[in-house]
């Protein structure tokens, strides 16, 4: 059986990465949006100048 301190271990290094990867979505995400909003931005300037 695996001590409490090796599974501690564990748990922490899946934590770490889960929050790494939660972090790392964030970024895609925002960038994601940022990009749409000056695509639909750039829609209701075209618009405009027709």
């Amino acid at each position: 059986m695996k001590s409490a301190s090796e599974e501690l271990k564990k748990l922490r290094l899946m934590a770490e990465k889960s929050l790494i990867k939660t972090d790392q979505l964030d970024k895609v995400l925002a960038q994601v949006e940022t990009s749409l909003e000056r695509t639909e931005a750039r829609k209701i300037l075209d618009k405009k100048h027709k």
